[in-house]
């Protein structure tokens, strides 16, 4: 998995972090911020409620999965300067760097869970309530998922928190095929406790 974890550092991600022998909660507390009151992706696609399904059917297909690669993109912002554009930028260039990283690195022969933080760029418009043009490699909302983004971190050793100097965006790839696609020695894995 070393391989894996330098093409996703080549592909411009801060951090990668292969996880082993995960068990992630589907959380409700998280995901009662996907409302139509409280987002306006709601409704509108794939990778958000109500289209994503419910809490009790994400947590199966996250269930179907024991180990994926954690990334992060960190950048550094103006502490004085609270620039929501901004914000919204560098997570699309993080939702792309995802994208190029899935589309490199996947095919539809692959068992494939792509979450990230936002919602999936792979269309120009999703295709919402047509069925998804591209089910295999859709980028699904950790949010819409119930699944805490600082606990997933903590498990990967690494940092993650609100800051007005730093913003921090995620995404988790859970497989069930890498392993055997990419295997080319000695990993660097952290094996989650149970």
């Amino acid at each position: 998995m070393n391989h894996l974890i330098n093409k996703a550092l080549a592909a411009g991600f801060t951090r990668a972090v292969w996880l082993d022998g995960l068990r992630i909660e589907c959380e409700a507390r998280l995901r009662e911020y996907c409302n139509p009151e409280g987002c306006p992706q709601h409704g509108s696609n794939w990778v958000c409620p109500p289209g994503c399904g419910s809490l009790d059917e994400c947590a199966q297909k996250v269930r179907r999965f024991d180990k994926g690669i954690l990334l992060q993109s960190v950048s550094e912002m103006n502490p004085l300067i609270k620039d929501l554009d901004r914000y919204k930028e560098l997570n699309r260039i993080h939702n792309f760097r995802l994208r190029g990283f899935l589309e490199a690195h996947c095919n539809n022969d692959m068992d494939v869970l792509a979450l990230t933080s936002g919602g999936c760029v792979f269309c120009e418009g999703c295709s919402f309530p047509a069925p998804c043009i591209k089910p295999g490699l859709r980028m699904n909302s950790l949010s819409a998922y119930g699944i805490d983004v600082g606990k997933l971190c903590e498990m990967a050793e690494l940092e993650y928190s609100f800051r007005p100097d730093k913003v921090y965006y995620a995404a988790l790839v859970l497989v069930n095929d890498w392993v055997y696609s990419f295997n080319t020695g000695p990993c660097p894995t952290r094996k989650v406790p149970l």
